[in-house]
């Protein structure tokens, strides 16, 4: 049985195998809907598809955070130019810093491809 740790923010937040996710106490006792944890269990589905081979690997922690953030995250709200983005994290449930990545990253690949 292969266990894949995951990190977050620099700190070990979870372990993944093919089939379970093991949180660490703090997430287990956050209620449905908080945005770190939302964002967590998304890295988790990305380990787990990682180990069962429906995604290559190997398991990145930047490619975990990108699957989460392309989940959870609508490109129209990307595509906005003028965006109040702790209301719209707040609303989408993910937390402020990752729709922050997020959308600099689109605007990266924009920029790139004009």
């Amino acid at each position: 049985m292969s266990l894949q740790p995951i990190s977050y923010r620099g700190r070990l937040v979870a372990s993944v195998t093919a089939i379970r996710a093991f949180l660490i106490d703090e997430l287990e006792r956050r209620p449905p809907g908080d945005p770190e944890l939302r964002f967590v269990l998304f890295m988790c589905c990305y380990a787990r598809d990682v180990l069962t081979g429906e995604l290559d690997g190997p398991y990145h922690e930047d490619d975990a955070r990108r699957y989460a953030q392309a989940a959870l995250i609508p490109d129209e709200i990307l595509e906005r130019d003028t965006l109040d983005v702790r209301h719209a994290a707040d609303g989408l449930g993910v937390p402020v810093d990752e729709l922050r990545a997020a959308r600099a990253g689109y605007r990266a690949v924009r920029s790139s491809s004009l």
